[in-house]
C-alpha cells in the first residue's frame, strides 16, 4: 500500500486505473488527477516502476508513464 502520510489513502488501484484508461501521462498530470503534488507523486511512481507495476518512457525532461501491462501486448509504443 502506497499512502499519502496524512490521509492514508492508497493511491496504487486508482493509479492503475487511470494508466488503464488514459496511458501516457506525465507525473504532473497524475498527481493532478489524483489530487496530490507532483514530489510525492513521483516517489510513488518509482515503487511502482521497481515493482514492475509501471514502465514510462523519457520525452525531454519528462517521464511519460504507462501500466505496465500495456506495454506488454499490442499497444506497445
Amino acid at each position: 500500500m502506497i499512502t499519502n502520510g496524512n490521509d492514508k489513502t492508497d493511491f496504487t488501484p486508482k493509479l492503475k486505473e487511470i494508466l488503464s484508461k488514459e496511458p501516457g501521462l506525465s507525473v504532473k498530470e497524475i498527481a493532478e488527477k489524483l489530487g496530490t503534488n507532483r514530489q510525492f507523486m513521483a516517489g510513488v511512481l518509482k515503487v511502482l516502476e521497481e515493482r514492475g507495476e509501471v514502465t514510462y518512457r523519457q520525452v525531454g525532461p519528462a517521464r511519460i508513464y504507462y501500466a505496465a501491462s500495456f506495454t506488454k501486448g499490442k499497444n506497445h509504443w
